[in-house]
Order: C-alpha cells, then structure tokens, then sequence
C-alpha cells in the first residue's frame, strides 16, 4: 500500500510470514500517523496481522500514555480496526531514558513474539527552512544534524524496527494527515508539548516540540 507524499513517499508491504508487529506510539502526531498508516494496511491488505500499541512514559511526559491510549481508541472507531495488547511502563527522564525505551520494547517482543516494529521518528528540518527552530544559545546541534535527511532508502529499517517517515519533517506528517483524510479526526488527539505540566489542555508554545509543531502544522490542536 503507497501512503504518497511529495517528500518520501512509503510503499508498505510487510512479509507475509510477519503476523505480529509492534508500533512505539508516544501520543505525539508522528507516532500517530504512522499508526494509522499501518492500521489502515492492516485492515485492508492484512487482517492476518496484529498491532500491539507500546508506550515508554517519561517521568515527565505523563500524557504519553493518556495520548497515545485516546489516539489508538480514535484509530480503532476511524478504520473499525481492533489493535492488540497496549504495552506501556515508566521510564527515567535522564540518561537511562532510551535504556528504558530499549527495555519496553524488548520486553513486549518476548511477552507477545514480536517480529518486527515501527517507529514514528521523523527528519528535522533544515536550518534555512526554519530558523526559529535553531536557538545556538540552547541547541543541541549533534542530535539536530543526526536528525537531518537521509540520502538512502535504507534508513527505512534499523534492525526490526521500520521508520516510515525517516526522511519527512514536520510539514511532510501533516501531508499525510491531510492526504489519509484525518486530520480533524486525529491531530487534534496528539500533543507534542514537553513543558512539565498536569494540566494538558493546550500547549506551551514555547518549548522546542511545540514550535516544531507550529512550524509543520500553522497550529497546535
């Protein structure tokens, strides 16, 4: 199944020995769209295979989990499509957070036999493209050019885990809300924002996440 999009189209054809696959899902809108992608080719090519939903929640990000379970139930009602067990556990917000990651996600390939998964990490724009995103103040500048483009369809896969939308940034996803018809449906169910707070009613507008959203989507819900 072709999901087109003037950036990096994804043709998504999984194995058909692969009955069993797996989708990191953090309640944000990359994550999100892709596990559309992957429910609606489910769904119509491959009622054989099972979506299991796995959720890392970050000491502090405690919408991940609230996000990302309200998007799999919006997914579910969209495609009348039924996702396998959600997985989810805490992980710690300094250095050992990709460790835990790692942890959670080798965890829920054991518990369910996981063969493959994917994941919703997405390209970083360009400095020219947008400038408000680069503050050489507080920048991270490794982990902005790791992020950048690639030139290879290989970057598709890293071991089990396909990124579909490996070489899109941010007005590349909202292309494929916009082209699979869900954008009111589902953007308005994501967040993005990672300002430590208990109140997830709007977003902070400030915070890194929250200006790449705006510069992608020309809004935050």
């Amino acid at each position: 199944m072709l999901f087109e999009n003037s950036q990096d189209s994804f043709d998504m054809n999984i194995a058909p020995d692969i009955t069993r696959v797996g989708i990191k899902m953090s309640g944000g809108t990359d994550s999100t769209i892709v596990a559309y992608m992957v429910a609606k080719y489910c769904k119509q090519q491959r009622p054989d295979i099972t979506i299991y939903p796995i959720t890392g929640i970050s000491e502090q990000k405690a919408y991940q989990a609230i996000f990302a379970k309200q998007v799999v139930q919006k997914i579910e009602q969209l495609l009348d499509y039924k996702f396998g067990p959600h997985s989810t556990a805490m992980c710690r917000s300094d250095e050992n957070y990709v460790a835990d990651q790692d942890t959670l996600v080798a965890d829920t390939y054991k518990k369910y036999d996981l063969q493959m998964h994917f994941a919703g990490i997405t390209a970083n724009p360009t400095a020219e493209e947008a400038p408000e995103l680069v503050d050489p103040t507080e920048f991270d500048s490794a982990w902005y050019n790791d992020r950048q483009k690639q030139e290879t369809k290989l970057a598709y896969v890293w071991g089990p885990s396909t990124r579909p939308l490996i070489n899109v940034d941010k007005k590349g996803v909202r292309e494929h809300y916009v082209n699979q018809g869900v954008l009111e449906e589902l953007f308005p169910l994501t967040r993005s924002c990672e300002t430590h707070t208990t109140d997830f009613s709007e977003h902070c507008g400030d915070c890194w996440f929250c200006k790449e959203r705006f510069w992608g989507f020309g809004r935050y819900v």
